[in-house]
């Protein structure tokens, strides 16, 4: 099994966040030019062993996280594993009970990737995101610790 770890290094996040073909998913109409990280107290970035991939863990919660995933292309079909491993890092080394992404209704790729992760869909939040100025639905997937571990 892949192996992930905490990343604090801004260029190394930088570096995978602003790549033309990660930047273009995870941004909208209304974002800045270029993802500035923000290296917070309660904010957790985990890379991968060859840093092909990005996973942004933020609170919702005291038990409820957002998971926010970026994959460079070098990442090569190997994304499921790393989220695989990242979730299994989570809850294993923090309070966090449950994830959940929500993902743009056009991003097919990331789609697949949580749901073949367990993810379930979970809700919809209507006309919420604005790319290439067409809105678009934002999907709600979530996935609670148990459910994770009985699927493995």
């Amino acid at each position: 099994m892949a192996t992930c770890s905490i990343a604090t290094d801004k260029e190394l996040i930088s570096r995978i966040l602003n790549h033309p073909k990660v930047y273009k998913w995870i941004s909208d109409d209304c974002s800045p030019k270029v993802y500035e990280p923000a290296i917070q107290h309660n904010v957790i970035y985990l890379t991968n062993e060859t840093q092909t991939g990005i996973i942004r863990i933020d609170p919702m919660n005291g038990i409820c996280c957002q998971a926010h995933i970026a994959l460079l292309p070098e990442m090569n079909g190997n994304g499921k594993e790393f989220v695989i491993s990242a979730m299994t890092w989570g809850f294993s080394k923090t309070k966090y009970m449950k994830v959940v992404a929500f993902i743009s209704e056009n991003n097919r790729l990331a789609i697949k990737l949580v749901k073949d992760c367990g993810f379930n869909e979970e809700g919809r939040l209507k006309k919420s995101r604005l790319k290439n100025w067409k809105m678009y639905d934002q999907i709600i997937y979530g996935i609670t610790k148990s459910e994770f571990y009985s699927e493995g």
